[in-house]
């Protein structure tokens, strides 16, 4: 009797694997075999999933902002301006871990940006972003929590374009994590004052 594979849990076993290969070794000096090695596969297994390294690059970079969009967008209800800003500070302060992966992101999909394919998709995401949170300012304006006068649509992407800024620095540059807190708290502090419709 032939064996069950579960196709999407070997897909991401090979993308786990794949990851910490061009971590290791650099995206461009890495190969198919350097990835099925680490991956425990021969090369055909792995070609049967993915035909070629850019293929595998396009299913992680899908991969990628699926879990941003399950970690950022579907976060839940936020009753209050105090709720919101307690979801944003969840959103910004990501762990050391998700940190590491930036500087390898930008050597893996980096030349990709120059793509209006690749450039349009992350496009996408961020303004799906600004688009819940705008939304989720509009709802706090009806309820009081947010003064009137802004703009949900420009002020949420622009939220959107800060976080991913903070996001950003902390992988970039290695900010240590209690610098990061102190940098995400302050931040929130000025939209928190600026959007606050009763400030005590």
């Amino acid at each position: 009797m032939p064996k069950i594979v579960d196709r999407q849990l070997m897909q991401d076993t090979i993308l786990d694997a794949a990851m910490r290969t061009f971590a290791r070794k650099g995206y461009h000096a890495a190969t198919i075999g350097d990835v099925a090695l680490e991956a425990g596969l021969g090369k055909g297994t792995l070609y049967l999933y993915f035909k070629s390294k850019e293929v595998m690059t396009e299913a992680m970079a899908d991969r990628h902002f699926t879990a941003l969009s399950q970690r950022w967008i579907d976060d839940g209800e936020c009753a209050t301006l105090d709720d919101f800003m307690d979801s944003l500070r969840s959103l910004a302060d990501i762990p050391a871990e998700h940190a590491q992966f930036i500087p390898v992101f930008f050597e893996i999909f980096g030349p990709s940006f120059a793509s209006q394919t690749f450039a349009a998709r992350v496009e996408s995401f961020f303004d799906r972003l600004g688009r819940h949170f705008a939304a989720r300012i509009a709802g706090l304006q009806d309820k009081g929590e947010i003064a009137p006068h802004h703009d949900p649509a420009s002020l949420g992407r622009a939220l959107a374009s800060m976080l991913d800024g903070l996001i950003l620095h902390r992988g970039l540059f290695a900010i240590p994590a209690k610098r990061q807190k102190a940098m995400i708290k302050e931040a929130l502090r000025l939209f928190d004052d600026g959007l606050r419709a009763n400030r005590p």
